[in-house]
């Protein structure tokens, strides 16, 4: 939990480089896996192709940050960090300082805060603000306006949706079974799968989820998400509200919320693929071949 309390903002985007996963065969053959890779390997073929050119929806995966996407969890760390302050008898700064929710809470609290300097102590001041927002999470959590809406459309259409937070596992489930949201989601990705970077969570999602990293659309509330979904080759759509507007404007699309969406809008960020920055393109490498020019034209009455 003292990972979620900071929205794992202290790691880094990744995916920059090649850098994927690493795969061992059972003939002691070791296999790179950069995005590029993944978006090969797991293109749909076969009948699944066939049945994703009837049902265009159903060959995109959804993949949701929880960290104010799904539920407002900025204002539970906030009132994590005061109800801590005040049990200690420690001082808040009179204006709230961003830099709180960015950097581990040990950190926070040597750096931001100067509470102390004692790393110990540090800790354990760390370890009581983890407490008490795994509390409050599991007393006063709430989807977002729109989330459970969306999550149900999505059901509907079909589009596999997967989840990606910093905290555990057991965690994870108990607040998904309070808000009802469990259904809705195919795979969840945690800290119990021991990810370094936050690209490499949104591809080890796109992988549960069966859809290649080009096909994937991530929500995300904060621009480093923005850029990682970008580095996994994947589109982001932003929610407004811990960012605003002008920090997000890398997203493909920006909303206030969840209700704002239709089906619609998800078809049209992947209407110009093959013609965006970076598609590969065919370009003829020689002589160009002859135009064929029509002369005579008749038309029938």
């Amino acid at each position: 939990m003292l990972n979620a309390v900071s929205h794992g903002a202290a790691q880094q985007a990744g995916a920059e480089y090649g850098e994927g996963f690493v795969q061992f065969r059972l003939s002691g053959e070791r296999i790179h896996l950069d995005v590029d890779t993944l978006n090969e390997q797991m293109k749909i073929q076969g009948a699944s192709r066939l049945r994703h050119s009837m049902r265009p929806d159903e060959a995109v995966g959804l993949i949701f940050n929880w960290d104010n996407v799904v539920a407002n969890t900025r204002e539970l760390q906030r009132r994590a960090w005061r109800r801590v302050a005040k049990a200690e008898g420690l001082p808040l700064p009179a204006m709230e300082r961003p830099q709180l929710y960015g950097v581990r809470p040990e950190r926070a609290v040597t750096d931001v805060l100067m509470w102390t300097r004692d790393w110990k102590r540090a800790q354990e001041l760390a370890w009581l603000v983890a407490t008490e927002y795994a509390r409050l999470l599991l007393e006063l959590a709430e989807p977002l306006d729109g989330v459970e809406d969306w999550l149900q459309l999505m059901a509907k259409t079909r589009v596999p949706c997967a989840l990606v937070t910093s905290m555990d596992r057991f965690t994870t489930d108990q607040l998904l079974d309070k808000l009802g949201l469990r259904q809705f989601f195919t795979c969840l990705v945690t800290a119990d799968d021991d990810m370094e970077t936050i690209s490499q969570r949104y591809l080890s999602a796109a992988i549960k989820l069966g859809r290649p990293p080009n096909q994937c659309v991530v929500f995300a509330a904060c621009p480093t998400s923005i850029t990682a979904a970008h580095n996994c080759t994947m589109k982001a759509v932003a929610i407004l509200g811990t960012h605003k507007a002008f920090n997000l404007k890398n997203a493909d699309l920006t909303c206030a919320n969840m209700r704002e969406l239709t089906v619609y809008n998800l078809r049209r960020l992947f209407a110009n693929r093959g013609a965006e920055h970076m598609d590969l393109n065919k370009k003829v490498i020689g002589q160009q071949p002859p135009k064929r020019r029509i002369t005579n034209a008749t038309f029938d009455e």
